[in-house]
């Protein structure tokens, strides 16, 4: 077995570990920084937080990383040729998603957050923001064998995003008052207080989050056609 395919297979493992424990923890309220209350304003947990794009992009990757360590095993004992290309192009959009929820974080929400932007890498959040996504981009551009995605494929990479936002806009949509979304259903705060900003937010959205699955598959491209 190659010494990337190994690699590969243990950051997957590692990747699908993490998931499975901050997920779990989050069901299950599981917390060890001995939260505050002000810290428990900014959180959520149990099954309501599964209504936010971080957990739902990280459960995806967790579970993709799994699925695509078990076909690299099949890989390596010699029961398949290659990996198919959905396989790939689901990859990539789990990649992507994490990608997003990392930059968003980032960029996006500590300022939002202000003084308590470190609520953002507390317990389960250091996991789903940072660490998590960082591996993932980590295998998909250096330790992914070739994806032979082409140029159009990229696209695919904004699926997760892209059904997420139609369960969002539908939601912000059917809880607001005099063209104005209620802040407790839009809870990311992307429509700036005002309907209208949807028409601008979520194409904004989409074409960030194609830029992202652009720049992972060019990553990875580049990193094999050095072999």
């Amino acid at each position: 077995m190659k010494k990337k395919a190994i690699v590969s297979i243990i950051l997957n493992g590692l990747i699908f570990c993490l998931t499975a424990y901050a997920t779990t923890c989050l069901i299950l309220g599981v917390n060890f920084s001995g939260r505050s209350d002000e810290v428990l304003a900014f959180t959520a947990s149990n099954l309501t937080a599964f209504k936010y794009f971080t957990v739902d992009s990280n459960v995806l990757g967790g579970i993709m990383a799994l699925i695509y360590l078990i076909f690299e095993i099949s890989l390596a004992k010699g029961k398949r040729t290659k990996l198919p290309k959905l396989l790939h192009l689901v990859r990539l959009t789990a990649a992507t998603g994490l990608s997003l929820t990392m930059l968003v974080t980032a960029f996006f929400l500590i300022p939002q957050f202000g003084e308590h932007w470190y609520i953002l890498y507390i317990d389960n959040n250091f996991l789903y923001h940072l660490i998590i996504p960082l591996l993932s981009v980590i295998t998909f551009i250096f330790f992914e064998e070739d994806t032979n995605l082409s140029l159009k494929d990229s696209l695919f990479g904004i699926i997760s995003m892209a059904t997420y936002a139609i369960f969002y806009t539908i939601n912000v949509f059917a809880h607001s008052g005099n063209g104005h979304p209620l802040k407790d259903y839009d809870w990311y705060g992307f429509l700036g207080g005002k309907i209208t900003n949807a028409f601008i937010a979520i194409p904004a959205m989409l074409l960030i989050t194609w830029l992202i699955s652009l720049g992972l598959w060019i990553g990875n491209r580049k990193i094999n056609l050095k072999k």
